[in-house]
Order: structure tokens, then sequence, then C-alpha cells
């Protein structure tokens, strides 16, 4: 999976795949797919239909969970098994296209008022309209609880994670960090290397001191001086999922509780999106069908692969809508239901919101030296110091679309280096639009206003820009920016595609989901930052894209700007 430096598990998969750069250097322009436009409302938006040749709503045509064919979104919505035809239902007549006809437009009468049978899922017959039918309506079996998706036998080394596997590398090696079993490599704490279990792994035999963060249990170690809460208090779990009259709710869920810098990261500055619709953004405590023995511990119970990673709830924002939440609190969507969705109402305004923006900002403002010279405490700066938003900025030709945004300030604490957030990021777009303008864009960005001091030791160069890149595998110095190109190598290797059952009641099958990933960002102690988590639509306005938000806490380490490969998010 993808962690911030130093701190959550996963090793690289054995076929020494890396994320693609060659994505983001695509034409500037593409030809804009052609297929049926959505109808819905009208909103602020006023983008040209972007991509819309990957199916009507609500016909996702059927997968097999684990195959390498994703389903046929080119479909016109046809019933399986039905032959096109003209014929007039109702009139007493079959005719080509019907499967019956007893003259009537009624439901429930042996005859839909569409002229199909009906069928019901969980009888076990295998019916027109169903991809299987295993005789219940369950998940995690052969059949998915709508009779929509089949799944084939486990096959451990196929590169999908199919029940009862807890990884699958596409290899049938040990000591890759998932073994030939498929289950994950034990973590060898000293080695180094953070891997499953692990909060970190500094490779000594320091167990923790002033300038170590890192005990020798792999545990963080909290140095005396940092001022960090050790422990964090818990505002979530009595939110109502419902009301959405609060947007603090939002920083609750992200873990930000805004009560005492002794337990608690302390806010003093806050702006929720005032165009963000209630349906685009939700407090949940879950999301989709997944669950499993993820702790690799026969002892406990499943757990969902989309769960809260502190307190009860997690953030989820949408560039298309949420569904409400079921009676758990758990966010269920339909098959396939991210595809095709149109406009959601929220703002197309071009123009980025304070503190965004997408101009480089390295070399004093220059650009072309990135993460170094950081142009922030001068007039008309701030820019992005990754340098990695600007020229995919320019390649979706800066057109937003279903925008949503948040950002907050707050005081970084005594000895305190550094913050981390826990994130998943899932995209209808992938795979189709991969190397096109087509890239619905997440970002996260930080403004630190540090006055720069060449004569400290070490020398601050405090930084502000993007925090959620990727470092680039063709340059090490640089780094890309969080799109379905930049994630596309990641998407076909470790992350969760296609039919695989991770995506069973995200909305995405078919498409793309990551597992949660560990983004870190570098600050400055005693500063007064901002932090902005951006979502939108690129170019278009018809493909959903949602980022589960959770778990922001201060990092006592930190890590280095300067360093492309310290901060940010990197492949493990």
């Amino acid at each position: 999976m993808l962690t911030g430096c130093g701190d959550a598990g996963g090793t690289s998969a054995s076929d020494g795949s890396s994320l693609a750069s060659t994505g983001e250097t695509a034409a500037e322009t593409a030809s804009e797919p052609t297929g049926t436009t959505p109808g819905g409302g009208s909103d602020s938006d006023s983008e040209s239909d972007g991509p819309t040749g990957s199916g009507t709503e609500g016909s996702a045509g059927t997968v097999s969970a684990g195959s390498d064919t994703a389903p046929d979104t080119g479909s016109t919505g046809a019933t399986m098994g039905v032959t096109e035809g003209s014929g007039e239902c109702g009139n007493g007549v079959l005719e080509p296209g019907e499967q019956c006809d007893d003259g009537n437009l009624a439901d429930g009468d042996g005859c839909e008022s569409s002229c199909l049978l009906p069928h019901t899922c969980g009888d076990g017959k295998h019916e027109v309209g169903e991809a299987c039918d295993d005789g219940n309506t369950e998940d995690g079996d052969a059949c998915s609880a709508d009779c929509q998706v089949e799944t084939p036998p486990q096959v451990c080394g196929n590169g999908s994670v199919e029940k009862p596997e807890l990884c699958d590398d596409g290899n049938r090696s040990d000591g890759d960090g998932c073994e030939a079993d498929c289950t994950f490599t034990p973590a060898d704490c000293g080695n180094g290397e953070i891997e499953a279990g692990e909060a970190c792994d500094d490779g000594n035999q320091v167990d923790g001191g002033e300038f170590d963060y890192c005990k020798n249990d792999c545990t963080k170690h909290h140095p005396v001086a940092c001022g960090a809460p050790v422990s964090y208090a818990v505002c979530d779990d009595a939110i109502d999922l419902g009301d959405k009259t609060d947007p603090r709710d939002a920083l609750r869920a992200l873990g930000v509780c805004d009560l005492q810098a002794e337990d608690s990261i302390v806010v003093t500055a806050f702006e929720f999106d005032p165009e963000a619709q209630p349906d685009t953004w939700q407090v949940a405590r879950g999301f989709g069908n997944y669950a499993a023995d993820l702790d690799g511990d026969p002892n406990t119970p499943p757990q969902r692969l989309y769960a809260p990673r502190e307190g009860s709830a997690f953030l989820m924002l949408s560039t298309g809508t949420i569904a409400a939440p079921d009676v758990d609190g758990v966010v269920i969507e339909a098959t396939n239901s991210q595809v095709k969705h149109g406009a959601n109402g929220n703002s197309g305004d071009d123009a980025l919101p304070s503190p965004f923006k997408a101009v480089d900002g390295s070399n004093d403002g220059a650009g072309g030296t990135p993460f170094v010279g950081c142009d922030n405490g001068v007039p008309g700066g701030d820019g992005d110091c990754s340098d990695t938003l600007q020229a995919q900025w320019e390649k979706t030709n800066g057109k937003v679309n279903d925008r949503i945004y948040f950002s907050f300030e707050t005081v970084v604490p005594a000895a305190t280096h550094g913050f981390t957030f826990d994130f998943v990021f899932c995209s209808s777009e992938w795979p189709g639009y991969v190397g096109t303008v087509f890239n619905d864009m997440f970002f996260v960005y930080q403004v630190d206003p540090t006055p720069d001091d060449p004569n400290a030791n070490p020398p601050v160069d405090a930084y502000s820009g993007n925090v959620a890149f990727i470092p680039d595998p063709d340059d090490a110095t640089k780094g890309l920016p969080l799109t379905i190109t930049a994630l596309d190598t990641y998407f076909d290797g470790p992350g969760y595609t296609k039919a695989e059952p991770q995506l069973w009641g995200t909305g995405f099958e078919g498409h793309a989901c990551s597992d949660w990933f560990t983004a870190r960002g570098g600050v400055q102690p005693g500063a007064e930052i901002t932090v902005g988590f951006f979502l939108a639509d690129m170019s278009d306005a018809n493909w959903a894209t949602v980022a589960l938000l959770d778990a922001f806490r201060w990092d006592c380490e930190g890590c280095v700007p300067s360093e492309a490969d310290d901060c940010g998010i990197k492949p493990q």
C-alpha cells in the first residue's frame, strides 16, 4: 500500500512495478469521448460534457471478482438475453425484444410492465438480469447480495485479493511483503523497512531518545520536548450523521477536536466550502461491504476495509453524491452508481479559494527546483513548492467542476516537525481516462509562513504547497500530483480494481479504489499554519471521485520537504 514515510505497513510488490509518470505528460488536449450525455438538473458547473462514453447510469454490466475484465460500461442498457426490437409492450402480442406480453402494463402479475419476466435474487435460479444466483442474498460468497457480481474460486497469486486472502501480489514468493499463501510477510522489526503491524522502523538499536522517534519494538517514541498530545480525545462518536448544519463535524470526523492543546489539535480559523451541497460530504462509520480478517488474527472478528482509523467515524468528500448512511452509520452505494453521475450542484468556479494555488512555488516562485527555495512569505507567494500542481492544472485547462474544499488554521506545538493524516482515493475515471485531461484532482495544501533562515542549523526553508504528492519514479527530486494517471500502476498492482470484492458496496465496481494511505507534511514548530483539503472533477462533471479522510495527527519527528521521498506519500 502507499504510506507516509515512517508510518504504516506494507512492502513493495515483488514485481518491482513503480508508479508511472508517463501519463502525466500526456497531450494537453484529448478528444472528448462520445456517448450519451446525462440529463440531470443544471447547477453552477458550465463545463463541457466530458467523458460520457462509458455506460448508461445503472447499467454496469456484469463482473466476476478477481477477473481482469472490467464491466462492459458501454452497454446501452439492454437486458441480458433479450433480443433488441421495437415491440409495443402491452398489446398482448409477443414481439422482438419482449420476453412476455400479457396485454397490460402492470407489475407483479407474472409479466412486468417492461414485458420482461420477473426474477428474484436469492432464489437459486440464474435468471435474466442476474450475473449469478447462489440461493441467498449475502455478500462474501460466490455471488453478491444483489446477484450482480460473481466471485470465482479464490486463487492465490493471481494479483487479486480474494477471501480469505490478506494480500495477493501476483506471485507465490515468500519474503516480499505477501507470502506464498497470500498472508502478510511477518514484520522484522529493526530492518529499516516499515512492515505490517509496525508504526515505525528506523533500523537502529536506539530505544527512543531526544532525537530518536522509534523504539526498538517499532512503536513510536514521544520525546519529552515534543508539545504534541501523547493521546488524543475522541470527538466523533456522538455526531448525528444525518445533520449537516454544523460543518465542523467534518473536522471532528477528521480527528481535529479543537478542545485543548493537551489532548487535541486546536483550530484558530476554519472555512468549509459554502457552496458544497449536503449530499456531497458525509461523516460515516464505514464504507462499502467488504470485511475480512485484516489483522491476521483468527480470534478477532472480521474488520471492514474502509473503517475509521481513529475514533468512531471518518469524513467522505465526493465530486458526485453520497448515499445516506444505514442504521449502523455505514455508506453502502448501489453497484456502479459512481459512474456517469452528472453535475452535483457544487461550485464550478475555476478560481481556487485560499489557501490553494496551482502555480509553481519553488526557486522563489520561478519553479524548477521542487521542494527547494519555497516562495512563502513574499508578496504573491505561498505557491506550490512541490511544483506538482501547475502542469496538471494546465493539462486540464484549469476547468473545475463539482468542487468541494475546507481548510483550517492551527499553531504547531513546540518541538513538533510535522503532521500526518490517512486517506482513501476512489475514482470511476480509472481506467478509461488515464493520461487524458479528465483527471479528477485531490490535493492537500499547507501554508507555513515561517521566514527562511539559511544560517540556522539545520537551515530553515519553510514549506508551502501540495502535501498529497507521490515521488516521481523517474526522478527522485520531483513529485507527481494525486490523479488516476499517477496512480495507474499502483491501481494495476496492489490497488483494488475491476471486480475485486473490496469494491463491493462502494459504487466503484469495475473501477478503482486505493487502500488507506498515510500522508506526511513537514512544518516548523510554533508556526501558525493553514491546511486545506480540495477535491474536484477536472474538465468534466460526469464521473465521480471520492476521498475518505481520517486521523489527522501531529508528528513529533516530521519530515524534510526538500527530500521528495520523505514527505508526501510513497509506494511501499
